[in-house]
């Protein structure tokens, strides 16, 4: 009978586990930030990010994530209570403050390969299902004000491909709207993947993320090009200052800042 009282399985005693390690790692967050504000040098605190990595994986699937977060806030939350003595509201506000998760768009879009469609429906029919899913669940999540970061990249919903935002099928513009629309004011993390490796730079993974939420200004040129008869010409369809330019600041090849370039 004794040990019937104490038994209980795997599951339960891993995620019991896991709570109280993800509140002690909170409480040791939370104990950072104080000491780097003490010395005027935080800018945000400190804060445990749990990230939902794959389908595979415990903690990928968004309710299992808000009950990690929310239950190892809790578990903070006595923590501090029953060792620091803070008092029940100030304790809950430090649990929010120092666990979240981290968001990353491709993990979740991961699922798709999982996702069980309706036989009678079309391919794009079962895709639309599956984007609303995983749209409600976004805004699930930003409810529950479990997200404290997000990472953005894409993919086809069955490997990490690390693509940039809109070149994969992850529905990231509809699922930032949820995350707007419900509270959530952190940053969004372009992940440069895939496109490190064809692109100039990882950053033009970020451009192409511009691009994708409607920016008209998603280039910037670095640095002069070669000269050539692209050197000279308007300012349509340039990203940076023309080597050569006509009209009064004519003949002249000093570089000058765009601002300073005569409109004809």
């Amino acid at each position: 009978m004794e040990t019937i009282k104490h038994v209980q399985s795997a599951e339960t005693y891993a995620l019991e586990e896991a709570y109280d390690s993800y509140a002690q790692a909170g409480i040791a967050a939370m104990k950072q930030s104080e000491k780097m504000e003490r010395k005027g040098i935080l800018k945000k605190p400190i804060t445990v990010a749990m990230e939902n990595l794959f389908p595979e994986s415990f903690g990928s699937h968004p309710d299992e994530l808000i009950d990690l977060v929310l239950s190892s806030r809790k578990k903070m939350a006595e923590r501090l209570q029953t060792e620091q003595r803070l008092s029940a509201e100030d304790a809950k506000r430090k649990a929010e403050q120092h666990i979240t998760a981290t968001l990353d768009t491709g993990h979740i879009n991961i699922w798709r390969k999982y996702w069980k469609c309706d036989p009678n429906n079309t391919i794009e029919q079962n895709d639309k299902e599956f984007n609303t899913w995983i749209v409600k669940k976004t805004a699930e999540m930003a409810k529950n004000r479990v997200i404290g970061h997000v990472h953005l990249d894409d993919n086809y919903g069955y490997h990490d491909d690390h693509l940039a935002p809109g070149e994969g099928n992850t529905p990231i513009t509809e699922m930032i709207k949820a995350l707007k629309d419900n509270g959530y004011k952190g940053e969004l993390i372009v992940e440069p993947g895939a496109d490190w490796t064809t692109d100039l730079s990882g950053f033009h993974s970020v451009m192409k993320t511009w691009k994708l939420f409607g920016s008209p200004v998603y280039g910037a040129g670095q640095g002069m090009r070669g000269r050539g008869w692209s050197s000279i010409g308007s300012y349509m369809g340039m990203n940076q200052p023309p080597y050569f330019v006509f009209g009064s600041y004519s003949p002249s090849e000093d570089w000058t800042l765009w601002s300073g370039v005569p409109l004809e």
